[in-house]
């Protein structure tokens, strides 16, 4: 989704996570940190759930309170939470301090973007070339510090259709991801989580593929699955309705099918770092039942340990706010307390 600008860890184990973060999936764990009712599911050092989904949130604004609100509304605690930032921004910032203290994982994504110059171009080739290495530096000591696993993503999304070539090639994409990597390498940054996150939509699947970094520099791998329903266009259209189910499998076939040819481990654990359905006006239940059906999808895709809502607007339609409607949070609050993402019946 478009990006709005700016704005775990239970940290007792600390010594015993950072021994195991190494880059490579392991058998080390840590006390739990889903936090819904009756949830005793532990993590691996790659953030990977024994049992359980980690079920997440990102806000706009990436405040406190909205967090505090959204989560008052859904009557529990996120095991995660996704925030953006651009390539000089100070992380963790007072927010992701306190989300870190209060329990949750932070899923931080660095954009190529200067929000507060959106004049300046920042290119790919210019970040794997080293012309922002000041800040993404200061961003990788700052992630080294935490002595906690955090999910890192560099540009989330690269393969919308709007950004494909804006930045650079693709070969200048992966260049920079690397580029990224190596620096938390130096920082001594063993303790980032790397997801490799894309558009899910079946028109974005060949481009994905060119943007493929490498096994050795991902960890997870992740996209966004939305319901639309036409709302870009300036009209919700229910006809057009796309279930969570069926807006997921496209790029899960893929992934597959297809990255096994293009040097991708299919293996991996899977995110979908973004979802959310619009709001039918007319039919709120229609909306309501999206969410409901979540479970079931992630049952019957067992590789998926990790959803993060969208609970947040791209336009007056685009509005996933799902607080808005009574029945549709009705949906979301059992959701997030079903024994597939609690981890227990």
């Amino acid at each position: 989704m478009r990006r709005v600008p700016r704005g775990v860890a239970c940290l007792a184990a600390v010594s015993a996570l950072l021994s195991a973060c190494t880059g490579s999936e392991d058998t080390a764990t840590r006390p739990p940190t889903s936090v819904g009712p009756g949830n005793t599911c532990a993590v691996s050092a790659r953030l990977v759930p024994h049992c359980g989904v980690l079920w997440g949130v990102a806000t706009v604004p990436q405040t406190v309170p909205a967090l505090a609100d959204v989560e008052a509304s859904v009557g529990r605690r996120f095991d995660l939470v996704y925030n953006y930032h651009d390539v000089d921004d100070v992380i963790p910032t007072p927010t992701e301090e306190q989300e870190l203290k209060d329990g949750r994982i932070l899923h931080l994504a660095i954009a190529a973007r200067l929000y507060g110059d959106p004049q300046t171009m920042v290119t790919y080739a210019d970040i794997a070339q080293g012309r922002y290495d000041a800040g993404l530096m200061k961003q990788a000591e700052s992630v080294a510090a935490l002595h906690t696993p955090v999910f890192i993503t560099f540009e989330q999304e690269a393969n919308q259709h709007d950004k494909v070539g804006v930045r650079g090639s693709a070969a200048d994409f992966i260049a920079a991801w690397r580029h990224l990597h190596a620096l938390y390498q130096a920082a001594g940054a063993k303790n980032a989580v790397w997801v490799w996150v894309m558009t899910g939509a079946a028109a974005n699947l060949e481009t994905a593929g060119e943007l493929w970094p490498g096994n050795d520099v991902v960890d997870w791998i992740s996209w966004n699955v939305y319901n639309q329903s036409g709302c870009g266009g300036g009209q919700i259209r229910p006809e057009l309705e796309t279930s969570f189910q069926d807006a997921l499998e496209p790029f899960y076939t893929w992934l597959h099918s297809t990255g096994p040819q293009l040097g991708i481990d299919p293996d991996k654990p899977v995110m979908i770092s973004e979802t959310g359905s619009v709001l039918y006006a007319d039919d709120a239940e229609r909306t309501a039942a999206w969410y409901a059906a979540i479970p079931a999808t992630l049952a019957a895709f067992p590789q998926v340990k990790a959803v993060g809502l969208w609970d947040s607007k791209t336009s007056d339609l685009c509005d996933y706010r799902f607080q808005r409607s009574s029945s549709v949070l009705g949906s979301v609050i059992d959701a997030g307390k079903s024994p597939t993402v609690i981890g227990r019946p």
